[in-house]
């Protein structure tokens, strides 16, 4: 039996657009929670494994973090899953369908806890430090960035839990606050990479200068294992920014993945760190 054309919803091609990119989010943030799962439980495990009683403080805060940030990446994938659920299937019949239930609607109680365990989760992130310069000089401007990093996301939470407010909605009295979030996020992701790797090259540098060529290996494996981790992140909040700045349907698909992939990255440094 072939497919009918009359099956078809009684929508315009762009609104058939927006809906298989919101639904295509989905699968891309469920596919990236379970390797997050994954993840966790081999982080989980080998910190476990390695705990004993004379580091247990300095295991203890590990085991703490990615805890926080599984738990943070839980609620996000079930608060996404079941906002894709009222729109496709509850309230199906909601005037310009699904797709613009999930834009209109986006400041409901269920839509709301992504919306905060996102932010959350973006604010876990780790500020450079132990270098023998001066600190305030080394961690003034990515401290000062991180610190608007927080700024925004509260003012961007504001924004998008007023009632019937989204990221796409502007008025003549408010700003709208998630391009300058997003795209702080995203350069603050890549300023912090690159000072640790840079710090992590000149350790390689200073020991293959003394013992040679032969040593020094395992600071550029870091350098690039925090390299991978960080441009995946980046990857998709670049995707996203630009679509955004463009109004292309793709932006729904990234919004929705960036809550999974920005947990990713740190799982898999606490795994590979800790073996």
């Amino acid at each position: 039996m072939g497919l009918n054309s009359t099956w078809r919803p009684a929508e315009d091609n762009m609104t058939i657009v927006n809906e298989r990119t919101w639904l295509a989010g989905i699968l891309v943030a469920c596919a990236a929670y379970g390797i997050v799962f994954i993840l966790f439980v081999l982080s989980f495990k080998q910190l476990l494994k390695t705990t004993t009683r004379a580091n247990l403080m300095s295991k203890l805060p590990l085991l703490i973090y990615i805890s926080l940030i599984f738990t943070s990446g839980t609620l996000f994938i079930g608060s996404a899953s079941k906002m894709i659920q009222l729109g496709f299937i509850d309230y199906r019949l909601f005037p310009g369908g699904p797709a613009a239930f999930e834009m209109e609607e986006f400041s409901i109680s269920v839509n709301e806890i992504a919306n905060v365990t996102y932010v959350f989760t973006n604010w876990l992130m780790v500020i450079f430090r132990g270098c023998h310069y001066p600190e305030w000089f080394v961690m003034g401007i990515p401290a000062l960035a991180y610190l608007g990093s927080i700024s925004l996301g509260i003012v961007w939470l504001i924004q998008v839990s007023a009632p019937a407010s989204s990221p796409w909605s502007t008025t003549k009295t408010t700003i709208n606050v998630t391009l300058p979030y997003f795209w702080l996020s995203l350069v603050l992701n890549i300023i912090m990479t690159i000072a640790i790797c840079a710090r992590l090259l000149y350790f390689r540098w200073r020991v293959t200068s003394v013992l040679g060529s032969m040593h020094g290996s395992h600071y550029t494996s870091i350098a690039a294992m925090c390299v991978e981790s960080a441009l995946i992140y980046s990857i998709f909040a670049l995707c996203f920014v630009v679509s955004f700045s463009l109004n292309h349907p793709v932006q729904y698909t990234f919004l929705q993945a960036l809550g999974e992939v920005q947990v990713r990255p740190a799982k898999g440094c606490t795994f590979m760190l800790r073996c």
